[in-house]
């Protein structure tokens, strides 16, 4: 009997059905705040907010939005501190950014919650007009106009635009090439019992595939490389599977993948796979920079390749991480009907153009450049150049400077925090 008293002091009581379309005094006084905002945001006074009876107020705030909520797609093999960490930085994102201009201060957070609710009723509330007064009506259309124009006149600051771009930084920070990438998709789902819209967003896994290559009487394993499109506008956030173009392959230095599509009609490509070696030594010398830093520079690289002929005679593609601006080099071989990326080389190596002129200048040979540390990103992003004059103009005369300029990550930081500051500078 005292087991079954326990038990029954333990047990949550349910919610009846109707708690959930109560309006709160602390959800309406909230709800109201944010529209001021909103009012002001499309160039009305907070009273045409106040100005809607109490009753109408209350069908506006019915539906609500709940803040986004990450999950992970069902038996799939994602690490619970992956989905954990997604959150984390999403709900942080929430509450530090702003909806539209930022003097009006409506964090994503209060957009999402209320700014929807708000706006998905100026949208819709014709079809229940039979049950609104004419002069409600009147007072709504006076909202809605204005409301919904400024929304589609901003189409960068739609929620899953916004939900996207975040997503996107976070996949670069977690995707592996010689693992797996990440994707997600977006859903709001009514749950009408609670009278709410639950934003949804299901993270799925993308298992990457192995090939076996022969080459030099050996056998190599090679992975298939995707690459997140960073210039996309469609909102897709599955991972591009690179491909270089055969002519662009077998061209002399500097012809851009656009440049050779414009010169030929048909345009051939074949598939691009990395070997677990070239990913290691790009990790190894790019030594200051997260994971996210390379999965960048593959985005920027096979977006829009541009391969050179070596001193040697060896064929690189040039590994950017923004247009324009070179951190090293994917040395690679043309094998059974792909290309695969054996290595990564730094600018410093002789035999790239920027390397080659670097040691004529300082009148050092490879070990040497070993030595002083030149393979390592981190030399040039702690290295201060204003007391070593000469390496300072032979970086300059090698086109070399640009390393120097690149913001090493900090160690001791929060990850979320990292992210997300990471994210504006990228942006």
């Amino acid at each position: 009997m005292s087991k079954n008293r326990k038990k029954s002091k333990n047990t949550l009581a349910k919610k009846s059905p109707i708690s959930y379309i109560i309006i709160t005094k602390t959800y309406f006084d909230d709800f109201t705040k944010t529209a001021h905002k909103f009012m002001s945001l499309i160039g009305l006074e907070p009273s045409a907010f106040d100005a809607l009876s109490k009753r109408t107020k209350h069908k506006v705030m019915l539906m609500r939005h709940t803040p986004y909520r990450i999950r992970a797609e069902k038996d799939s093999k994602i690490p619970r501190p992956y989905i954990k960490l997604f959150n984390q930085v999403m709900s942080n994102y929430e509450k530090t950014t702003f909806y539209g201009d930022p003097t009006f201060k409506i964090t994503f957070m209060e957009y999402v919650t209320f700014g929807l609710t708000l706006i998905f009723y100026c949208r819709n509330y014709h079809k229940d007009e039979h049950e609104l007064p004419q002069d409600q009506i009147a007072l709504l259309d006076k909202i809605k106009i204005p409301l919904l124009k400024y929304v589609e006149d901003h189409p960068e600051d739609h929620y899953r635009v916004r939900s996207n771009s975040i997503l996107n930084y976070l996949f670069l920070y977690v995707s592996q090439p010689n693992y797996r990438f990440y994707t997600s998709t977006e859903s709001g789902v009514v749950d009408a019992l609670k009278c709410r819209m639950e934003n949804l967003i299901t993270v799925s896994p993308i298992e990457m595939e192995r090939r076996k290559f022969i080459f030099d009487r050996e056998t190599h394993t090679g992975y298939r490389l995707g690459y997140y499109d960073l210039s996309s506008q469609s909102g897709d956030l599955a991972p591009v599977m690179a491909e270089m173009p055969i002519n662009l392959l077998e061209n002399e230095n500097n012809k851009t993948k656009n440049q050779l599509m414009n010169q030929i009609k048909m345009n051939l490509t074949i598939p691009v796979y990395i070997q677990h070696h070239a990913l290691r030594r790009a990790a190894e010398r790019l030594d200051c920079k997260a994971n996210v830093f390379r999965n960048i520079i593959f985005s920027w690289s096979f977006h829009n390749p541009i391969v050179i002929t070596a001193a040697n005679g060896q064929r690189l593609i040039c590994a950017q991480y923004i247009k324009g601006k070179h951190v090293g080099y994917f040395p690679f071989i043309k094998v059974d009907g792909a290309v695969l990326l054996l290595s990564f080389l730094p600018l410093s190596s002789p035999i790239t153009p920027e390397g080659s002129i670097l040691q004529k200048e300082l009148g050092i040979q490879l070990e040497d450049s070993k030595y002083i540390g030149l393979d390592k990103l981190s030399f040039y992003t702690k290295t201060d150049f204003s007391t070593l004059p000469q390496l300072e103009s032979a970086l300059k005369k090698a086109g070399m400077w640009h390393l120097t300029k690149i913001i090493p990550d900090e160690k001791k930081e929060r990850k979320e925090n990292g992210i997300l500051k990471n994210f504006f500078v990228m942006k």
